[in-house]
């Protein structure tokens, strides 16, 4: 045989080896691929209804990222890239090529020993002719492990459209919680789709006076809603039940506030930041004389309201405030008029009253506070329903 078909032969054997050599790992990267997906998946799975049941707290959704990504580093180090990294010798390719296929009898592995110096030139290449002979009819080795190639492939396409299927047609929450799972740079108290709205927050409010307090739930809808407070040196919260509101939320009075209050909402494990409402002698008003200028298409004429509270008025109407008497920080009650440099100032907020059967009328509500000492508080001022009232000295 002429040297250029001796070398030829031998290039012919090892391109068997190396064909089947690339089975073998091809069977290797989908069984581990199959494997790594089909307990990943399960893990996410499974860590997704956790991080649900503890209401996506930061804690939950960190520990559960960790199991996530942690399962799938060690099942792909494990089951993919630990067998691949494993040296495998050209014969022992060749017995992985006999085992299945008898019909060779060991002529692929007496071929590559055919180097051997124990073996003559024209015995080893007899040995590498007929170990391509035999691999010829056995086509070259494509039989091995075909239905294991097929097997796994099939499972690692059933595991990938169930998966996609899930986080597609899936529940919501199930899909929230695979995107807070799998998203590991995102905060992890930012991924939570439950979260409690609470009105009115951090607030001031005169001492003795009441607090209206009121929390709307979103995300979820469930029947008990509480609110926890603690006042003064108290170290324990007191739960008070919230009742339900016309605007699809939940309410509660605090009656009679003296002392700086913490309070927060819970419900169904969600629970909201924890707010304080201070309190402080603020001034009120505790007289305030009116008049009202109506437009001239009612007819009607300017009326007088003594001791007024809130403004109530047709759209267009002129309010003038005058005799505001407040009531400040000290036990003394002084006219508005004898005071220089402490004026009031308070900003209407509308309002509606009424029946659908009547004419709707706008409610202003005012809401008065100190100004800066030096600004002017001369005069009076007149001003339309929403826009700003100055009540003055």
């Amino acid at each position: 045989m002429k040297d250029s078909d001796k070398r030829m032969a031998n290039r012919r054997l090892l391109e068997l080896v190396g064909s089947i050599r690339w089975r073998w790992r091809a069977l290797i990267f989908l069984r581990g691929l199959s494997l790594v997906g089909a307990i990943s998946g399960a893990v996410l799975f499974l860590s997704a209804i956790g991080i649900q049941q503890m209401r996506y707290t930061a804690e939950s959704v960190v520990w559960m990222r960790l199991l996530t990504w942690g399962t799938l580093a060690f099942t792909t180090t494990w089951f993919i890239v630990r067998p691949l990294l494993r040296r495998v010798t050209d014969e022992q390719v060749a017995l992985y090529l006999e085992e299945p296929e008898p019909a060779l009898e060991h002529a692929v592995v007496s071929a590559l020993d055919a180097d051997n110096a124990t073996f003559s030139p024209a015995l080893g290449e007899q040995l590498v002719q007929s170990a391509l002979e035999r691999a010829r009819k056995i086509e070259y080795g494509r039989r091995v492990e075909q239905s294991a190639l097929y097997r796994f492939g099939g499972t690692l396409t059933a595991v990938a459209i169930f998966g996609l299927a899930l986080a597609i047609m899936g529940p919501s929450h199930l899909r929230h919680g695979f995107r807070a799972l799998l998203f590991p740079m995102t905060d992890a108290a930012s991924v939570n789709p439950y979260s409690i709205a609470v009105l009115p927050g951090d607030t001031t409010i005169s001492r003795g006076s009441d607090q209206m307090v009121r929390a709307t739930l979103q995300g979820f809808d469930v029947g008990d809603v509480s609110v926890f407070t603690r006042s003064g040196s108290d170290e324990t919260f007191q739960r008070l039940s919230m009742l339900p509101d016309q605007a699809n939320g939940f309410g509660i009075m605090l009656l009679a506030v003296d002392d700086r209050t913490a309070y927060f909402v819970e419900s169904a494990g969600i629970r909201s930041s924890t707010f304080s409402i201070d309190v402080a002698d603020l001034p009120y008003v505790d007289r305030l004389d009116l008049t009202l200028y109506f437009p001239r298409y009612t007819g009607l004429n300017a009326r007088t309201q003594e001791d007024a509270g809130d403004i109530a008025a047709l759209p267009g109407t002129l309010v003038e405030v005058r005799g505001a008497r407040v009531v400040t920080a000290s036990p003394d009650t002084q006219s508005a008029s004898r005071r220089r440099g402490g004026g009031l100032r308070g900003r209407g907020g509308w309002g509606r009253l009424g029946s659908p059967s009547q004419l709707e009328q706008l409610v202003l509500v005012l809401r008065l506070y100190k100004v800066d000492d030096d600004e002017d508080a001369d005069g009076e001022v007149k001003g339309r329903l929403g826009e700003w009232l100055h009540v003055v000295a």
